[in-house]
């Protein structure tokens, strides 16, 4: 009998004690979404903006779905908390999508900001790092978007879009950010935004209203830091060059010439693996490339047969040369600038872990194949097709 009373005590215990300690009811949080920072050089103080999502009961269409709060402090902890003071409810930043910095914070120091962020225990490190060009970060901020009642959420599948099936950007989450930053011989890059057809118009509701929006967010280069702070930027050649040397290429398009009469074909890249490694020979470093992908064409605006074997082995060789021209304007570029954006060094670290900042040469080979899916039946141009 004492043992069932006490099971009875201890289920009723369970019960009472139930649920999340630290719940708190959504109507009294003020869910962020993005952060912009920005830097006043006139007083040296941080201006933080905080994009809000809206939480009313009933939504109307018309009417935006964030809010964005400013405010400037000596540090990002104080401007966020005067953000605090003005906002009705408390800032909840475990739905924090992106951040976006300043051309000018970015150069004072990308890592002082993350380290900010690493630090508060609500902010989870699955956030975007951005960087914004030529804009202030809270012009970003305040942009409607057609696609996506809240912004951040546009910009952030953009990012994710473009990483997939471009090759022209890369999404630096702050967990990756940390962890390249701290390892040896290599340093992270960020994406950068920017804002097409800057008017002020863009942020009212008009600019969702239209099947032309006056303002857009659009993805613009990539950011290469040393040390923590930008330093320059990759464009798009140089960018693709940068994803095929660090086998971070999903999919992409590759336009190939197929004729001497300026006609091009559309290779896609469905599969692509880059394997690396480092070698010595005679006291000379050498870092060793090796690109296999897998292919197949979805657009051919030339005459040849693609039956004819010899046709797709030109296209493979052509393939090749373009992501080898890709690659070589990566390497260039590493040579211009001190940050190690291609993680060369780090190569030759995880062979050789006793290496000190000596010389070494990089070699590169490249090897497309063109795979057949199959047939279109009732093809327009009556030909086996490779795609």
């Amino acid at each position: 009998m004492k043992k069932f009373v006490l099971i009875i005590i201890t289920l009723f215990i369970l019960l009472i004690s139930s649920g999340c300690y630290n719940y708190k009811e959504i109507n009294d949080m003020a869910i962020v979404s993005s952060i912009g920072i920005d830097k006043d050089n006139k007083n040296d103080k941080y201006i933080v903006s905080a994009q809000i999502m809206n939480s009313k009961e009933s939504e109307d269409s018309e009417d935006s779905q964030i809010t964005v709060y400013t405010k400037e402090g000596d540090t990002v902890h104080e401007a966020l908390r005067n953000i605090t003071l003005k906002s009705p409810r408390k800032l909840y930043g475990n739905h924090l999508s992106k951040i976006v910095l300043s051309e000018e914070v970015a150069k004072e120091g990308i890592d002082n900001i993350l380290d900010i962020f690493n630090r508060i225990t609500e902010v989870r490190n699955e956030f975007i790092i951005t960087i914004v060009k030529e804009d202030k970060a809270s012009d970003v901020l305040k942009v409607l978007t057609t696609t996506e009642s809240i912004p951040a959420e546009y910009v952030k599948l953009s990012l994710k879009i473009a990483d997939k099936t471009s090759g022209l950007t890369y999404a630096t989450k702050l967990d990756e950010f940390i962890s390249l930053y701290l390892k040896k011989g290599i340093d992270p890059v960020v994406p950068v935004l920017k804002i097409d057809k800057k008017e002020k118009k863009g942020t009212t509701i008009n600019n969702i209203t239209t099947t032309n929006p006056i303002s857009k967010i659009v993805i613009e280069d990539l950011a290469v830091t040393n040390k923590g702070k930008l330093e320059t930027y990759l464009k798009n050649e140089e960018i693709i060059g940068y994803n095929f040397l660090r086998n971070q290429i999903q999919k992409m398009i590759i336009p190939v010439k197929c004729d001497d009469e300026n006609n091009y074909a559309s290779i896609l890249i469905l599969k692509n693996k880059t394997k690396s490694n480092a070698a010595k020979k005679d006291n000379k470093y050498i870092i060793n490339f090796n690109i296999n992908s897998e292919a197949i064409i979805t657009e051919y605006n030339c005459k040849k047969d693609l039956t004819d074997e010899k046709v797709i082995k030109e296209l493979e060789k052509d393939t090749e040369k373009k992501i080898k021209r890709y690659i070589k304007k990566s390497l260039n570029k590493q040579k211009e600038t001190k940050g190690k954006f291609l993680g060369l060094e780090r190569i030759i670290y995880l062979d050789y872990p006793k290496y000190k900042n000596e010389d070494y040469s990089v070699k590169y080979n490249a090897k497309v194949n063109l795979v057949r899916k199959g047939e279109i039946r009732n093809s327009v141009k009556g030909e086996n097709n490779y795609e």
